[in-house]
């Protein structure tokens, strides 16, 4: 005898959907699976790295030492070489040949410590490159132009490797999996069976710290750029050119003593200057007395020169005596000498009769 239909039939209210549940459960966890195969998770570190470590430099321009050189010694013998090794070595199963794979392809196998090695190497043979490149192109190697050049180096690299790593086949990807790395630079470390050569390997990792960090404190610190001020005592020529030389010897009594005083500036900001233009009489190397001619202030911006013309005329009747120009950056002093002159230049006039115009009459 058939059963009623309302024994065969079971409630809608009454079914069971776990497997419907762990369906869909399954389906997302497949889902995040593939989206981390898929993704350069060692590009986008490096990426994320050079974009924190832009910031630190650049626009917050962190003043402490181990701040910059924990983010700019990476950034500097690490990232660069790295996108390198990216784009030559995209894969882990390499190709049996290049024919497969056009100009460039890879048809070795590289090892994480190899990459790392290579990538140390790269580095270090790009900076001098880019450094050059800087030189020729803007003139200025500062911190913040070499962060710049590095940071647009990476990025473009960056992009140039993923599109290399997406081409290959999902299971022949590079992928970087940081678990099983520890694991095995913990295994290289500790897991000699001799304490002798495990004490060498951390020396040998201590060491390459130690130096790798010294270079890049050196190279991201901000250095002071030389810093100076110079004087120069200068004429006109016959072409109307200023001309370190053709300084007057002579001046009759009375006679003017035509000197141009160049100052230039190359103390990193604007400042203010005093020439004193002094009248010396000197004895056995010594100046026993002096007479102030006249002072002049100049404002002389950074990387610039200042001109001024002075035409002076000595207190003396005859004899020799040094006509000294003495600069201040700051406050002139009571007595203007040459040994507190921030900068100073003379000429030596003989004052009275020229005797070669005696001699011609």
């Amino acid at each position: 005898m058939s059963e009623p239909l309302e024994d065969r039939v079971t409630p809608l209210s009454m079914r069971d959907t776990t497997t419907n549940t762990t369906g869909s459960g399954t389906a997302t966890g497949q889902g995040i699976s593939r989206l981390v195969d898929i993704t350069p998770t060692d590009l986008v570190a490096t990426v994320s790295f050079v974009t924190v470590a832009a910031v630190c430099l650049l626009v917050v321009d962190v003043a402490s030492p181990f701040l910059r050189t924990a983010v700019g010694l990476p950034l500097l013998f690490l990232a660069p070489g790295y996108t390198v090794v990216a784009i030559l070595f995209p894969r882990a199963k390499p190709l049996e040949s290049a024919d497969e794979g056009g100009v460039v392809a890879q048809t070795v196998p590289v090892s994480d410590i190899e990459r790392l090695a290579l990538a140390f190497g790269l580095s270090a043979a790009l900076l001098p490159l880019f450094g050059l490149a800087i030189a020729a192109l803007s003139g200025g190697i500062t911190a913040p132009v070499v962060v710049t050049v590095v940071c647009t180096f990476v990025y473009s690299g960056v992009f140039v490797a993923a599109m290399r790593r997406f081409r290959a086949p999902t299971e022949d990807r590079y992928r970087f999996g940081l678990r099983r790395r520890l694991g095995g630079l913990r295994r290289s470390l500790f897991g000699t069976g001799s304490a002798v050569h495990t004490a060498v390997n951390l020396l040998l990792v201590v060491a390459m710290l130690v130096a790798l960090t010294s270079v890049g404190y050196a190279l991201v610190t901000p250095q002071d750029a030389e810093q100076y001020t110079e004087l120069q005592l200068l004429t006109e020529d016959d072409a109307g050119e200023y001309v370190a030389a053709e300084y007057p010897d002579h001046v009759d009594s009375d006679g003017n003593v035509a000197l141009t005083v160049a100052v230039e500036n190359q103390e990193g900001e604007r400042t203010d200057y005093t020439a004193v233009v002094q009248e010396q009489w000197v004895a056995d190397g010594d100046v026993f007395d002096r007479t102030t001619l006249e002072e002049t202030d100049y404002s002389v911006a950074d990387g610039e020169t200042a001109y001024g013309d002075h035409n002076v005329t000595p207190t003396a009747e005859s004899g020799t005596v040094r006509v000294a120009v003495l600069l201040y950056d700051g406050d002139v002093p009571d007595t203007p000498t040459t040994d507190n002159a921030y900068r100073y230049g003379y000429v030596w006039l003989e004052i009275g009769d020229d005797p070669e115009a005696l001699a011609d009459e």
